[in-house]
């Protein structure tokens, strides 16, 4: 086994154990439950996540590691992007890649947290190798694994999309359409719709409610705000890290691996686009980064950008580890993002006392539900739709009940027209508050 598969097995034994300790975000524990409410697909997004946590479930008595399928998947993805940078690296450059891209954000500890973007990820890297095996072995194989990629892809987030424009545009501007084996791109579209089939099984069933929420969420917004632009382009500036963003601008690549300039700036240059139009969370373009973080490494003369970034990286790893473990840093915490590991535990003695509660917001569920391993359910069109929207079991069954959530949430309206009222109101802190909500005795007059 030469040096990059043991820095690679042994970085991979370290994600294990850091995934098994580090608590689930919220997001994580709304995927959990999907893993215990198995489907085609979600009204949030695709199956994958979901379909990782049911495999993980087998193992969530032990500490956190129901994420652990989907970590190694997600290492699995550096793996992919050796053997597509492979022809232009020789073997030391590819273990010292592998170093670089571990400490990246997304390759490095943004991977322990397992959300659609892990698979989205895997499957987009997974479809560009199939792309350039299509390209160079002209194979019908290879045509039909290209299309079952893209399939499952679509099947982890919808944004993998973007992938064939950007592919064309590459194909075009390259002159690579000619190597092209057009008999067999119909093997290509059969796979691509049968590995695609959860998804679509399930809009068709429930009138494309999916499509047209991702749509609205991500292209469109009532307000515009000029600032969103500029946000996206700094939150992407200091997540690639200068250094990176600077090197991956140099041409001085193979000619070969030009590609990575499609398949890295044509994503990021596409949400900035959609920046203007709705905000754009900064963790949508991160297929882009692979690519990005590659064309950094190939375009590197010199080893002090490598050791500067990954140094700057580490730091901020340990950071963020050590604040989770011991709340260091001295901000506020309600003010940070590791505050949510804890946010909603101040609901756990109120389900003890009421074991039907439901709660206001599906982040709330979630999160209950996982640090009991016991399923709590959102309140039926409270907050924006979600996945418990679409099951009986959001729905209360007699005539009082319990509901956690925020103090400014109301009650969704059909707890007024079904006739309930809320007789008692406990307020938690000054976030949250638990509702006692009766059914209304009929009046006896005729």
């Amino acid at each position: 086994m030469n040096k990059f598969y043991r820095i690679w097995f042994l970085a991979l034994f370290v994600k294990c154990l850091l995934s098994v300790w580090l608590p689930l975000s919220n997001d994580e524990a709304y995927y959990w439950v999907w893993g215990h409410h198995l489907s085609l697909s979600y009204f949030d997004h695709p199956p994958v996540v979901g379909w990782l946590f049911w495999l993980g479930s087998f193992f969530e008595n032990l500490g956190h590691a129901a994420r652990l399928p989907g970590v190694i998947l997600g290492h699995i993805t550096i793996l992919v992007w050796h053997y597509i940078l492979r022809p232009f690296l020789d073997e030391k450059q590819q273990w010292l890649w592998l170093i670089f891209v571990s400490f990246s954000p997304f390759l490095g500890v943004g991977s322990l947290i397992i959300t659609p973007d892990v698979p989205l990820m895997f499957f987009w890297s997974l479809s560009l190798l199939a792309l350039l095996r299509c390209l160079s072995l002209r194979s019908a194989v290879w045509y039909l694994a290209f299309g079952a990629t893209l399939g499952l892809g679509f099947c982890s987030k919808y944004m993998i999309v973007v992938f064939v424009p950007v592919a064309l545009l590459w194909l075009a501007a390259s002159g690579k359409w000619r190597r092209v084996q057009w008999r067999f791109v119909p093997l290509t579209l059969l796979s691509g719709i049968l590995f695609s089939g959860p998804v679509l099984i399930w809009n068709f069933e429930h009138e494309w409610a999916s499509f047209v929420f991702q749509l609205g969420h991500g292209l469109n917004s009532d307000k515009q705000n000029l600032m969103w632009p500029v946000e996206y382009l700094l939150a992407q500036i200091m997540i690639l890290f200068p250094t990176v963003v600077w090197l991956a601008l140099r041409r001085r690549e193979p000619g070969e691996a030009r590609f990575l300039h499609f398949f890295g700036w044509f994503p990021l240059l596409f949400f900035l686009y959609t920046s203007f139009r709705a905000r754009v969370e900064a963790n949508w373009p991160i297929m882009a980064h692979p690519a990005l973080l590659s064309l950094a490494f190939l375009n590197m003369k010199s080893w002090r950008p490598f050791k500067w970034t990954i140094g700057i990286w580490a730091f901020a790893l340990i950071a963020i580890l050590s604040q989770v473990a011991f709340s260091w840093i001295p901000l506020d915490p309600h003010k940070l993002k590791t505050s949510e590991f804890t946010k909603y535990d101040v609901f756990l003695p109120e389900v003890a006392e009421h074991p039907d509660m439901f709660m206001g917001s599906y982040q709330m569920a979630a999160a209950v539900s996982y640090k009991l391993r016991r399923q709590f359910y959102k309140l039926k069109e409270m907050n924006r739709r979600d996945f418990y929207d679409y099951i009986p079991e959001s729905t209360p069954k007699g005539d009082r009940f319990f509901v956690g959530a925020e103090i400014t949430l109301p009650l969704p309206k059909w707890v007024e027209k079904e006739g309930f009222e809320v007789v008692n109101e406990k307020i938690l802190n000054e976030e949250f508050r638990v509702l006692e909500v009766v059914r209304r005795e009929k009046d006896p007059r005729p």
